[in-house]
């Protein structure tokens, strides 16, 4: 099953090559509510942009790994991590000087709107969180969310990330230009 974590019911794995995995994307990434926190109502996809996005990333050609978030055995939810490089840190917001060895990014959604606010989110993103820094040995982890996504960020929140600096006009989401929160956790000395 390419399982990276599990916690109870809960597991992270590899997303395969597989149309079955495409099509769980296809499908979430086409719901105009989950869209709407996460590409862009504007930006549906189908099943073969789905394929031609996601392949390369199944593949291990572009340095994201993208996964699966599995209840019980069924897909409801997309992750990514990656190494933030020397090239990527500008766009976090971070100083050109900024040490990016050991520092990750993700980012995550919960595919199927009726399973929100279920704490799943939470789950996942503490799962991750451990995987990281465990497996990873990651340093330090960051996200960048809108800033007009209460949810999200009152997710990383409870996880124990904090909200380091604003970056104002980051993100095109539905033709705007949104504000983004800079958000990050870093690796704490009770980590083996």
């Amino acid at each position: 099953m390419n399982e990276l974590i599990r916690d109870h019911n809960l597991a992270i794995r590899l997303m395969r090559d597989e149309l079955a995995d495409y099509a769980c994307i296809a499908r979430w990434l086409s719901d105009p509510r989950v869209l709407e926190c996460y590409d862009g109502r504007d930006r549906p996809l189908s099943l073969a942009g789905a394929i031609e996005k996601y392949s390369p990333r199944t593949l291990g050609a572009d340095g994201v790994t993208p996964c699966l978030l599995v209840l019980q055995d069924e897909p409801v939810g997309y992750l990514q991590y990656y190494p933030v490089c020397d090239e990527g840190k500008s766009e976090y917001g971070l100083a050109a000087d900024a040490d990016a060895d050991g520092l990750y990014a993700f980012d995550q959604f919960i595919g199927d709107p009726e399973r929100w606010n279920q704490g799943l989110g939470t789950r996942a993103v503490s799962l991750l969180v451990e995987y990281l820094f465990r497996h990873k040995a990651a340093r330090k982890i960051v996200i960048d969310p809108q800033a007009r996504n209460p949810r999200a960020l009152r997710c990383y929140e409870k996880c124990g990330f904090r909200k380091v600096k604003l970056l104002p006009e980051k993100e095109l989401h539905e033709g705007k230009l949104e504000d983004c929160w800079l958000l990050e956790m870093a690796r704490t000395s009770l980590l083996p």
